[in-house]
C-alpha cells in the first residue's frame, strides 16, 4: 500500500519548530531580564476604579432645617453650659478691687503715723522743739517788753535834763543795765529748769522783784495822779505796758519749762500699739490682738525722761536755816504715771497690804492722792474694796 505525501504537511512542521523556538526565546529573555520599577502612586490610583460619586454631599445633608433659630438655640444652651461651669469658680470675688485698695492703704498711712505719734523718739523731738520755740518767744518778748520800758525809766532818771546834756544822755542807760541784769537772773533759771534742776532760792525771788518793782515804779511815777501835770489812764496804762509783760514772762516761763521738764514718755504697750480706752478712765491700753514691742526696742534711742538728780552721798549738806522756808508755788506738779487699772489694782492692794502714812482704802480722796490717779478709778477701787472688806460707804 502506497502512502501519498501531502506538501502541506512538511510546511507545517517547520512553522512549529519555529514557534515554539520564538516561545523559549521569550521565556529566556524573561527570565534573565531585571525587574520592572514599582509605579508611581498616581498611575495606580489613577488606574484604580473611582468609587462611585453621591450626588449629595453628607454636608448638606446635616445643614438641611438648619434655621437662623435653630442656629440662635444652639448658641443659647452652649453660653448656658459654660456659665454654669463658671458658677462656681470664686476667683473674680477673691481679687482686691481698686477701691479696697485705696482704703487699704489709707488705713495702713494712718496707723503708720498713730505709732509714729506714739514713738518716744518723736515726742522727745517734739517736745524739744516746742520747747526751744517757747522760750524763744518768751525771751524775745521780754527784750521787747524792757525796751518798751526804757523810754519811761529815761523820762524819768532825766528829771527835766536838758537834751544832749551828760545826765540827759546818762538816764538812757539807767533801764538797760537793770533788763540786761534781769535777763541774766530769767535764762539762768530756764536753763536750769529745762535741765531738769528747778532753781528755787528766795534770794533770787528777791532779786527778781527788785529789777522788775524799779522798772515798773520808774515807768509809772511820772504819770500818777497828782504827780502828772495833766493825769491820764492811758498814759498810764501804756507805760505800764512793757514792765506788766515782764513781770508776766519772767513769772511764767520758769513753770512752763518745768512744765515741759516733767513730761513722761511712753513705754511698753502705750508705745506703737492700737488705742484701746480703758473703762472709765482716759488712758490708753493695747489691744489685746496686736503684738506688744519690748520697751527695750522702743526706747533703745530715745533720750530717758528728765527726773531731779539725787545729792550725793559725799556732797556736804547744806547748814540748816534758823528762819522757816516758805514753800512757794513754784514746785512742779509730777504728771500722774499712765497705768492700766490692773497696775492700780495691784499697787492698791500693796498699799492696802503695807499701809504708807495717812492712807484710808476707804476713802475715794486718800486713794486718789496715794495712787496718784484719776477720780473715777479712785471710786472704783474704793468700791471693790467695801464690797469685799463687807462694809459701806
Amino acid at each position: 500500500m502506497s502512502t501519498t505525501k501531502i506538501a502541506g504537511d512538511d510546511h507545517d512542521d517547520d512553522g512549529g519548530e519555529v514557534g515554539r523556538g520564538l516561545a523559549a526565546l521569550e521565556r529566556h529573555l524573561a527570565a534573565v531580564a531585571p525587574p520592572a520599577p514599582p509605579a508611581p502612586a498616581g498611575h495606580a490610583a489613577a488606574d484604580a476604579p473611582e468609587p462611585p460619586r453621591d450626588p449629595e454631599p453628607a454636608s448638606q445633608r446635616a445643614g438641611r432645617g438648619v434655621t437662623r433659630r435653630v442656629r440662635r438655640r444652639v448658641a443659647e444652651h452652649a453660653e448656658a453650659h459654660q456659665l454654669l461651669a463658671l458658677e462656681t469658680d470664686t476667683a473674680p470675688f477673691q481679687v482686691t478691687m481698686d477701691k479696697v485698695r485705696t482704703r487699704r492703704k489709707a488705713v495702713e498711712q494712718a496707723a503708720a503715723l498713730w505709732r509714729l505719734d506714739r514713738d518716744p523718739r518723736v515726742l522727745a523731738y517734739r517736745d524739744a522743739r516746742m520747747r526751744r520755740l517757747i522760750l524763744a518767744v518768751a525771751l524775745v518778748s521780754l527784750t521787747l517788753a524792757l525796751a518798751w520800758s526804757t523810754a519811761g525809766v529815761q523820762a524819768f532818771a532825766a528829771e527835766g535834763a536838758a537834751a544832749g546834756s551828760p545826765r540827759w544822755w546818762f538816764a538812757w542807760l539807767a533801764e538797760p543795765f537793770c533788763s540786761l541784769a534781769l535777763l541774766m537772773v530769767v535764762s539762768g533759771r530756764a536753763y536750769l529748769t529745762t535741765r531738769g534742776h528747778p532753781l528755787n532760792d528766795r534770794a533770787v525771788d528777791r532779786t527778781e522783784w527788785v529789777f522788775l518793782g524799779l522798772t515798773l515804779g520808774m515807768n509809772a511815777w511820772p504819770h500818777l495822779p497828782g504827780v502828772a501835770a495833766s493825769f491820764t489812764v492811758s498814759g498810764l496804762v501804756l507805760h505800764l505796758l512793757g514792765p506788766v509783760v515782764a513781770v508776766a514772762v519772767v513769772r511764767c516761763l520758769p513753770r512752763l519749762l518745768a512744765a515741759f521738764a516733767g513730761l513722761a514718755l511712753p513705754t511698753g504697750a502705750e508705745a506703737g500699739t492700737a488705742p484701746v480706752t480703758a473703762r472709765g478712765e482716759g488712758r490708753t491700753e493695747a489691744a489685746p490682738d496686736e503684738p506688744n514691742q519690748p520697751a527695750a526696742t522702743l526706747l533703745s534711742s530715745s533720750p530717758a525722761p528728765i527726773t531731779a538728780p539725787t545729792t550725793p552721798a559725799d556732797r556736804p549738806a547744806a547748814t540748816r536755816r534758823t528762819t522757816r522756808v516758805r514753800r512757794t508755788a513754784r514746785a512742779t506738779i509730777p504728771e500722774p504715771k499712765r497705768r492700766s487699772f490692773a497696775q492700780l489694782a495691784e499697787e492698791f492692794a500693796a498699799a492696802v497690804a503695807d499701809p504708807p502714812a495717812g492712807f484710808d482704802p476707804s476713802n475715794g480722796e486718800s486713794i486718789r492722792k496715794t495712787l496718784q490717779c484719776g477720780k473715777t478709778a479712785a471710786r472704783e477701787l474704793k468700791a471693790r474694796y467695801l464690797a469685799e472688806s463687807g462694809g459701806s460707804d
